[in-house]
């Protein structure tokens, strides 16, 4: 039997990859990534689309719930600003605040990123709702909001209700009021 340090010898001296092998998984690495890059702003894209629309049912809420809340009535409005209501453009976001209070808002939302617009050629939405004590709005309301960036044409509806029931309505569902 030969003596262990013998065998020790006869141990290939590899360590680490060869520059080939480095290369070669450079290559595969950067072809994965080429596809999946863009696949992955598409989806950041309709996050952000996602997160706006739900943004906009949730400052319907709460202006509904305030109503119900303080017995009178509370607004929901586009502001260019964020100073006061009278913006028309949602994308540059909007204000909550009581009647009586144009001073003191309940929540003031920063605007869209740019990408992002609300309503469209055909339909645009109020520039205002007011909730009464009970927590109807004056109209029912629609958003249409889509990113510049996704050319699929998805889009969210932001759908109000007579009744004061605010939701994102389903891919090419639509508001029922």
């Amino acid at each position: 039997m030969p003596h262990r340090a013998c065998r020790l010898r006869h141990v290939s001296h590899h360590r680490g990859f060869s520059l080939l092998e480095l290369l070669i998984v450079l290559v595969i690495f950067a072809i994965l990534a080429s596809i999946a890059v863009p696949s992955f702003q598409r989806l950041q894209q309709r996050q952000q689309l996602t997160a706006a629309s739900n943004e906009l049912v949730a400052a319907l809420r709460l202006a509904r719930g305030e109503a119900i809340m303080r017995e009178t009535e509370v607004t929901l409005c586009a502001s260019a600003d964020g100073e006061s209501c009278g913006g028309k453009d949602w994308a540059k976001g909007w204000r909550v605040e009581a009647s009586g209070s144009n001073d003191n808002p309940i929540i003031i939302h920063e605007p869209l990123p740019a990408q992002l617009s609300v309503g469209d050629k055909n339909a645009q939405p109020p520039d205002e709702v007011t909730f009464d004590d009970l927590g109807y709005p004056d109209a029912g309301s629609e958003w249409l909001l889509s990113h510049a960036g996704l050319s699929d044409g998805a889009s969210r509806q932001v759908c109000l209700e007579v009744t004061g029931r605010a939701y994102v309505a389903g891919p090419g569902a639509g508001c029922d009021s």
